[in-house]
């Protein structure tokens, strides 16, 4: 249930995230260097959205919260050691300090909700009580 929710809030901030710098790069005619970034923060919100309100179960939920955690911790860790991936690429995926941060936030709120749901799942079975 917890899951749910992270990925409920991920997929509201993945939008706000990405549609004010959609907006403001397509208005400076600057998105041609970062699509590939956009992109990427789009499908999250649709991964997340589809997890946190579609998904018949808890599994994708809890797949997404675990790709995040693992994923976006390490990205925003990396991040302030390069500028970014793929640079020299069509497909580059700068990393500025704020994106850090939002990388960083995001992982790791992951990971204290999948630590929490653990704990809660455990406390469950131990007491027989559903999880």
């Amino acid at each position: 249930m917890l899951t749910r929710m992270y990925c409920r809030i991920a997929a509201v901030v993945f939008f706000l995230f990405t549609a004010y710098p959609l907006v403001v790069k397509l208005a400076e005619h600057r998105l041609a260097h970062d699509w590939a970034h956009v992109v990427l923060h789009l499908s999250s919100m649709l991964a997340a959205g589809y997890a946190g309100w579609l998904a018949a179960t808890d599994l994708p939920a809890r797949l997404f919260t675990w790709a995040v955690g693992v994923g976006y911790t390490l990205l925003g860790t990396v991040g302030w050691f390069i500028d970014g991936l793929l640079l020299t690429t069509p497909v580059a995926i700068p990393l500025a300090p704020v994106d850090n941060v939002f990388h960083l936030a995001l992982g790791s709120a992951a990971l204290a909700v999948l630590a929490r749901d653990r704990r809660i799942r455990a406390t469950a079975a131990t007491s027989g009580q559903p999880g």
